[in-house]
C-alpha cells in the first residue's frame, strides 16, 4: 500500500490500531482464559479431595478404603474426567489408590510432603512418562495436629492443553483475517467517504485551468465535514466570482471614464494644430485641456485612495476628533456652492460627539456627502444635518429634498463607477467614485453608512460611527 494519499493512510491508520485492540485482547483473553480453566480444575480437585477425605476419616484402620472405588466412579466419574487418587499414611506410603494411576509415574514430591506436615495443601503440574500433563492436589489430613494421611486427587489437563491450543490457533488465523478485511473495507469507506474531495480538486483543477469561475461543487445531503468543506469551496467561489466581475466592471469603467477625456484633449488638439490660429483660440484648447488633465488626475487620486484602502494600506491617523468642528468647517466650504442654487444648508440638531479617527479622513467624508447633496438637489431647496451623541457611538444624518435615488440603484450607489444619471454626473464633473471612498473612510473608522431615498422626494445617509473600539464590536 503507498502512504502517498489521505485514503492510504487513513486505511493504515485504522488498520494499525484495530491491529493492536485485537492483539492486547488476544493476549487478555488468553492468559484470561487459561486462568480460569486451571481455577475450575483446581477447584474441582479440592472438592474430589474433599469428598475424599471425608471418607478416608471414617475408619483409618482400612486400607483401602471400601466403597471409595465406586464412589469415584459413580460419583467422580474418573474413567470419562481421568481423574484418580491416592491415599498416603502419615509417612508418606500409599495405602490405598484408584485402579487407573500407575504410582511409579510421579512420587509423592518432598515440597508436598513438608507442606503437608503443616497442614497446608499443595497443587502441582507434573509431566508423566507419555507426554500427558497431570494436575495434581495433595491435601493432609490431620488428627490432634497430627498428620495422618495424606490425600491425592489429580486430573489430566490434556483437556485444557487442547482447548488452549485451539485457542491459539483460532487467535493466529483470525486476527490477521479480521485486518486483512478490515484494511479491505477501510480503504473502500475512505475512498467513498473521500470521493467529495475529489470531487472538490477535480472542480478546482478545471477552473483552474479553464477559467470558469461559475462552476459549483454539489453539496453533498449530510452536512458533514466534507459538506462544510463544499460549500465553504461553493462561498469562496461566490466571492472570487463577485470580487472578479467587480474588477472586470472597473476596469471597463476606468478605461471608459479616462478614454472620454483623453479623446476630447486629443480631438482639440488636432483642431488646433490644423491650421494657424489666433493665440485666444489656443488658450481656448489649453484651458480645456487643463480641464480635463484635472478632471483625470482627480480620478486617478480617488483610484489610489481606493487601491490603498483595498490593500490596507490607507494611511489613517488616530486621534480624539470632535464631529462638531468637522461639520462647521465644511459647512462653511459647502455653502459658497450652495449660494450658487440658492440652496440652505441648515444644522437642524448639532450635539457635540467626539470619536477616535483621523479628521482629514472625515471631513473628506462629510465633504463628499454634502457637495453631492447640493449637486443633485433643486435650486431653493434645502439640506439638513444631525449630529447626535448616543452614547457607545455618534449618529450623523445628512438629509436633502434632491431629485433622489431609484430603488432599483440604492443597492448599487456604493460601487465604483456607479452612477444614478451618468450624462448628468460627468457633466458636474463626477467620477462616481465618490461614495465608495466614503465608505471605506466610515470602514476604516469601525463605522455603517446607509442610505434611505424616494424619487422626487430626497435622500438621507446615515452614518454610525463608534466612539472607541469597545462600540465599535457593539455596531458590527
Amino acid at each position: 500500500m503507498v502512504f502517498n494519499s489521505i485514503r492510504s493512510r487513513l486505511t493504515a491508520l485504522y488498520v494499525a490500531l484495530l491491529g493492536i485492540i485485537l492483539i492486547l485482547f488476544s493476549i487478555i483473553l488468553y492468559y484470561f482464559l487459561n486462568n480460569r480453566l486451571y481455577e475450575s480444575i483446581d477447584n474441582s480437585l479440592k472438592l474430589s479431595a474433599s469428598v475424599v477425605r471425608k471418607t478416608a476419616q471414617l475408619d483409618y484402620s482400612r486400607t483401602p478404603l471400601p466403597g471409595l472405588e465406586f464412589f469415584f466412579e459413580q460419583f467422580l466419574g474418573y474413567g470419562n474426567l481421568n481423574k484418580f487418587y491416592r491415599i498416603y499414611d502419615g509417612s508418606g506410603n500409599v495405602g490405598s489408590r484408584s485402579k487407573n494411576i500407575d504410582a511409579s509415574k510421579f512420587p509423592l514430591s518432598q515440597d508436598a510432603y513438608g507442606r503437608a506436615l503443616k497442614g497446608e495443601m499443595t497443587y502441582e503440574t507434573f509431566t508423566v512418562a507419555d507426554g500427558h500433563p497431570i494436575r495434581v492436589i495433595t491435601m493432609p489430613v490431620l488428627r490432634d495436629g497430627t498428620l495422618v494421611n495424606l490425600i491425592q486427587v489429580g486430573t489430566s489437563l490434556e483437556g485444557v492443553k487442547e482447548t488452549m491450543r485451539n485457542l491459539r490457533i483460532f487467535l493466529f488465523t483470525g486476527v490477521p483475517t479480521v485486518l486483512l478485511l478490515s484494511a479491505l473495507v477501510g480503504r473502500f469507506l475512505a475512498r467513498r467517504s473521500l470521493e467529495p474531495v475529489a470531487k472538490i480538486t477535480h472542480t478546482a483543477r478545471d477552473i483552474a485551468s479553464g477559467g470558469d469561475l461559475s462552476r459549483r461543487i454539489p453539496v453533498p445531503e449530510v452536512q458533514d465535514e466534507i459538506g462544510n468543506l463544499a460549500l465553504t469551496f461553493n462561498d469562496m467561489m461566490d466571492r472570487l466570482e463577485r470580487s472578479f466581475a467587480k474588477i472586470r466592471q472597473f476596469s471597463s469603467d476606468a478605461s471608459h471614464e479616462l478614454r472620454t477625456p483623453l479623446t476630447v484633449m486629443k480631438g482639440q488638439s488636432e483642431l488646433g494644430l490644423s491650421k494657424l490660429r489666433k493665440p485666444s483660440e489656443y488658450q481656448e484648447v489649453l484651458s480645456s485641456n487643463l480641464e480635463e488633465i484635472n478632471y483625470m488626475s482627480h480620478i486617478l487620486d480617488d483610484l489610489f485612495i481606493l487601491a490603498r484602502a483595498d490593500e490596507g494600506q490607507l494611511p489613517m491617523e488616530t486621534e480624539r476628533v470632535n464631529l462638531v468642528t468637522v461639520i462647521e468647517d465644511v459647512c462653511k466650504n459647502v455653502e459658497i456652492l450652495a449660494e450658487e442654487k440658492q440652496i440652505e444648508i441648515k444644522i437642524a440638531y448639532l450635539e457635540s460627539a467626539e470619536v477616535i479617527g483621523d479628521g482629514h479622513r472625515l471631513k473628506q467624508m462629510v465633504w463628499t456627502l454634502l457637495h453631492n447633496a447640493v449637486k443633485y438637489t433643486p435650486e431653493k431647496g434645502l439640506i439638513k444635518i444631525t449630529l447626535q451623541d448616543l452614547g457607545d457611538y455618534a449618529f450623523l444624518s445628512i438629509q436633502d429634498n434632491g431629485i433622489g435615488i431609484p430603488e432599483t440603484d440604492l443597492p448599487w450607489i456604493f460601487d465604483r463607477f456607479y452612477r444614478v444619471d451618468k450624462a448628468r454626473s460627468r457633466s458636474e464633473g463626477g467620477s462616481g467614485l465618490g461614495l465608495s471612498i466614503c465608505k471605506h473612510i466610515v470602514e476604516m473608522h469601525n463605522g455603517t453608512i446607509e442610505v434611505e431615498s424616494k424619487m422626487g422626494e430626497g435622500t438621507r445617509f446615515k452614518i454610525r460611527l463608534p466612539k472607541d473600539r469597545a462600540a465599535s464590536r457593539k455596531i458590527a
